[in-house]
């Protein structure tokens, strides 16, 4: 037997995406407040609102999908059935709420009204992709040695009940205002998945695999 190295280029490509995925979907209430928020429900969408929107409302998901590409590769034969499953609900979720958001981003982009089945298609991958998240965190932060998977892995299992808590804090301080909405669905996860991409691409970009000799 021999042991050859195996570049893992695409693997970190992807824990890329993951990282810059996340740091979109923490910075969409900061996007929302700023360039989303006098367009919304208006009837006319400027260009620079609807570049944003694709950018920090359809983008994110679509690019966590391939950090959680990374992470399932990562965690390998430690995911174990819990991990296989969050990891399985975590996908279609994210699939779900890129749909969701691009049906209604389409929508308004074009002219028309928003549109209910993308509001719920949304809404349900978010629960989907929660519920899946609290079963991928803990085994992220069970399995993985490092302090930023492991603070990456409960912020993805304790991602509702810090969304509720943003959400609380929000309606208190500026209840009228929507940006808090998203922080509460798109904080936590974001930031989880900043650190997990980045513990990702400070892993080993090499894996080896034992190969019979000739």
């Amino acid at each position: 037997m021999t042991t050859t190295t195996v570049p893992e280029t695409t693997a970190h490509r992807r824990a890329t995406a993951g990282l810059v995925g996340g740091a979109l979907w923490a910075l969409l209430p900061v996007a929302w407040a700023t360039a989303l928020a006098d367009d919304a429900g208006s009837g006319t969408v400027s260009l620079l609102a609807a570049a944003t929107a694709w950018i920090f409302l359809v983008l994110p998901p679509t690019l966590i999908l391939a950090g959680l590409a990374a992470l399932r590769r990562a965690l390998a034969g430690d995911a174990g059935r819990v991990g296989a499953v969050g990891t399985a609900l975590t996908a279609t979720g994210l699939a779900a709420m890129a749909v969701g958001n691009g049906i209604e981003v389409a929508s308004i982009t074009t002219g028309g009204a928003e549109v209910a089945l993308g509001h719920i298609t949304f809404l349900l991958g978010f629960l989907v992709s929660t519920v899946g998240g609290v079963l991928l965190g803990v085994v992220v932060a069970r399995q993985r040695r490092d302090t930023l998977s492991r603070a990456g892995g409960l912020l993805l299992a304790l991602a509702l009940p810090l969304g509720i808590g943003i959400g609380a804090l929000g309606s208190i301080v500026s209840p009228e205002n929507d940006a808090w909405f998203w922080a509460a669905i798109s904080v936590p996860a974001g930031v989880a998945w900043v650190l997990l991409g980045r513990s990702l691409q400070a892993a080993p970009t090499t894996h080896h695999e034992l190969v019979t000799a000739s």
